[in-house]
């Protein structure tokens, strides 16, 4: 038996496997991380130079505590930009990126924005209420653009965040620090339908149908520039770049790739992975499927050693009774209006649909073997248990990937 073990949350669990297994262990790309990042982001943020004007008003939209972006170590130096660019830090309005996602405690307020708090407001948005939304435009099909009203209170906005890997948006970052990041439901729960409806993911598309959506409600929003970091396995940045939207989403998409583009095998029978570092819930963890369902053949097993430890999804209660259904039944319901989270009925769609492919294991704490089963999915409490039990139906020698920070691989295969 050959030893090995996996990040769960704040710790690790050891599980072996046998001598005959096939075994390639997949990772994040060894990327050396920036020496000097306090020198690079102060370099970086002269790109804004030709965004930011004397006396404007501007909302920071940076994301939240889902992401281990630094924004406690970039916002200062963004602030003190500001300031030498005429900006006062009474015209700033700190605007969180929480998507549809619960409100941080006051904690996790000051991990993540650190001495910011202390300079300028900080609004944390709430996605479902219409009367923190206002329209800046039309969808495509005629639908409206609904963007949190604080937007209207601005003359420019800037996001913070970070870039890597996305099932949805092909990779994360860039205007999608406003859609979802601050935009109303009915806006988010169209992107997601429109994601859910074309395929199962984007991962890895630069260009797709979803950014060009997110593009077009970030600049009707008043996105104008972006500060992006990209981060290696260990939350250490290895590229740092502030500017116009396209540009810097097109160069960190580029680093991002260096970092988590990774090669990997195909036709796989079974990936152990972990979800570190998206562990929080399972609306965070379920980023680990699909770039476990890109190396699985069909019928192969995803075994996900998730500790979830606030559950399944907190604002999301009703994937349980959605998430089991067919995709095609998940998505009669919605168009039938019998569904109150259209987000949450686009999630389940997917997963119904990764579900039909490739069998999926959880291991986890957080998440109890009833829930696991209302998503569609079988449930172990023990990693080693899980692995003894789904092998013996995998043949004598079982082709076999343990991954390593799972929601962030990009795997090329």
């Amino acid at each position: 038996m050959v030893p090995y073990s996996l990040r769960y949350g704040e710790r690790y669990l050891s599980f072996h496997l046998p001598d005959e297994a096939q075994v390639v262990e997949i990772g994040p790309n060894n990327v050396t991380p920036l020496e000097d990042v306090r020198g690079a982001l102060q370099r970086a943020l002269r790109g804004l130079d030709g965004i930011v004007r004397p006396g404007r008003r501007v909302a920071i939209i940076a994301d939240d505590v889902t992401r281990p972006t630094p924004t406690a170590d970039i916002l200062p130096h963004l602030l003190d930009y500001l300031n030498s660019a005429g900006v006062s830090d009474d015209d700033v309005l700190l605007l969180a990126a929480l998507g549809t996602h619960r409100p941080m405690t006051q904690e996790e307020l000051e991990r993540k924005y650190g001495e910011a708090l202390e300079r300028v407001e900080v609004v944390q948005p709430d996605y479902r209420d219409p009367e923190k939304q206002v329209r800046v435009g039309s969808m495509p099909d005629g639908s409206p653009i609904e963007v949190n009203n604080v937007l209207t209170k601005v003359d420019i906005s800037i996001g913070v965040g970070m870039v890597t890997p996305h099932h949805v948006s092909g990779f994360s970052g860039g205007s999608k620090i406003v859609l979802p990041g601050v935009s109303g439901e009915r806006t988010v729960g169209d992107m997601h339908l429109l994601s859910a409806r074309l395929r199962r993911s984007f991962l890895g598309m630069k260009v797709n149908p979803v950014r060009d959506l997110m593009d077009l409600v970030a600049e009707r929003a008043g996105l104008r520039g972006l500060v992006e970091v990209v981060v290696d396995g260990r939350g250490r940045p290895t590229w740092v770049g502030a500017g116009g939207v396209k540009e810097v989403f097109s160069e960190a998409v580029d680093e991002a790739k260096r970092v988590y583009e990774v090669e990997a095998p195909s036709n796989l029978d079974l990936v152990i992975a972990s979800s570190y570092p998206a562990d929080i819930e399972f609306w965070q963890a379920h980023k680990s499927l699909y770039p476990a369902e890109m190396i699985l053949r069909d019928g192969g097993v995803l075994i996900l050693a998730t500790p979830c430890p606030e559950g399944v999804a907190v604002t999301h209660p009703e994937v349980l009774e959605l998430a089991g259904l067919s995709p095609e039944e998940i998505d009669a319901k919605v168009r039938r209006g019998e569904v109150e989270d259209p987000v949450g009925a686009a999630n389940s769609m997917v997963w119904s649909k990764v579900r039909s492919r490739i069998r999926v294991v959880i291991v986890s704490d957080g998440i109890s073997e009833e829930e696991a089963r209302s998503l569609g999915f079988s449930w172990y409490g023990d990693l080693q248990e899980a692995i003894d039990s789904e092998l013996k139906s995998l043949g004598d020698k079982p082709k076999v990937a343990i991954m390593r920070n799972a929601p962030e691989l990009l795997p090329k295969v």
